[in-house]
């Protein structure tokens, strides 16, 4: 079972699996349905100047989870729940800002030729011709 070390803090994160060397599964009951906080949590760890031998998180917002696998040569498994135990705190309590590169990077960005191609325009034009052609029909 998990010890009481593998708690980190009162997040209310706690660690589901960690017999598979240098990989963790984590529950983080913060990332349930909420897709900016999960891509918040994951960017926060990668970049973490701390977590130089963390290669890969991916979080499942559908199950609240989060698999870490890090490098055994720069971290131990209680470095890496401390550091994800502490990320986690940060983007909860709100330490974490929404930028720029959080943000949906298409929306704003699409020129208006992108929107408007020929092949919408001959559906439109297609679908006008083809109702009048049968309107003319069923009236006669």
């Amino acid at each position: 079972m998990l010890q009481a070390a593998k708690h980190p803090r009162s997040t209310g994160i706690s660690v589901i699996h960690d017999r598979v060397p240098n990989r963790i599964r984590f529950l983080i009951p913060l990332i349930r349905h909420r897709a900016t906080y999960a891509e918040l949590l994951k960017q926060g760890i990668l970049k973490s100047p701390e977590a130089k031998g963390i290669y890969h998180a991916e979080p499942n917002i559908t199950t609240a989870s989060l698999l870490v696998k890090f490098h055994p040569a720069f971290h131990e498994t209680s470095d890496v729940i401390e550091l994800v135990g502490r990320i986690a705190e940060e983007v909860g309590s709100g330490g974490v800002e929404f930028s720029a590169k959080h943000k949906n990077p298409r929306l704003g960005k699409m020129p208006p030729s992108a929107f408007f191609t020929r092949e919408l325009v001959v559906s439109v034009i297609g679908n006008v011709l083809g109702g009048l052609l049968l309107a003319m029909l069923l009236t006669r």
